[in-house]
């Protein structure tokens, strides 16, 4: 079997995770959000991805007589352990970072195509790097609080009064 980075990083089950991050859905919701994926890709590709543990059937209910089942993301099981990060090799990390990238560049491309410049600023819309000098002790202070603020926020529901936006996140220590 793959490993967890090889499922989570591949392009159709990343955006399916992605669409499960935001709402528990229905293979049919799931054809109809993600646009391009035709309904045999999404079995199989859901098949691997509840099969590696990263999706579940959440519920499940009868439309029409038919049992329709209905997924969610595995949260605990989305992200990488220490253990995780410390067997793949050099190579591994750039190429997952790569396909990661790619991911983030297609989202960006959504987006800005979507939008017109002058809405950029209403909707939110940054991106850039910050430098933090950190000791070992403040370092491990800020990622505890960040996880905090996040953790925060992600639990919050989707309602009419909420906008979807993403937050991607890249830390990349220097090495000194």
């Amino acid at each position: 079997m793959k490993n967890k980075a090889d499922i989570l990083l591949h392009p159709v089950r990343m955006r399916i995770v992605q669409a499960l991050l935001e709402e528990k859905l229905t293979v049919y919701q799931l054809v109809k959000k993600l646009g391009n994926v035709p309904q045999a890709t999404m079995y199989r590709q859901l098949s691997t991805l509840v099969d590696a543990g990263l999706v579940l059937v959440s519920e499940e209910r009868l439309v029409r007589g038919t049992p329709e089942k209905i997924y969610s993301v595995v949260d605990e099981h989305l992200r990488l352990s220490p253990q995780d990060i410390a067997a793949y090799s050099q190579e591994e990390h750039l190429r997952f970072f790569m396909v990661y990238n790619a991911h983030l560049l297609m989202e960006m491309q959504q987006y800005l195509l979507s939008r017109y410049v002058e809405n950029y600023i209403e909707d939110g819309f940054r991106y850039g790097i910050t430098p933090l000098h950190l000791s070992e002790e403040e370092k491990i202070e800020f990622f505890d609080r960040y996880r905090a603020l996040i953790g925060e926020f992600v639990s919050k529901k989707p309602s009419p009064d909420r906008k979807l936006i993403k937050l991607a996140t890249t830390f990349i220590p220097t090495g000194d």
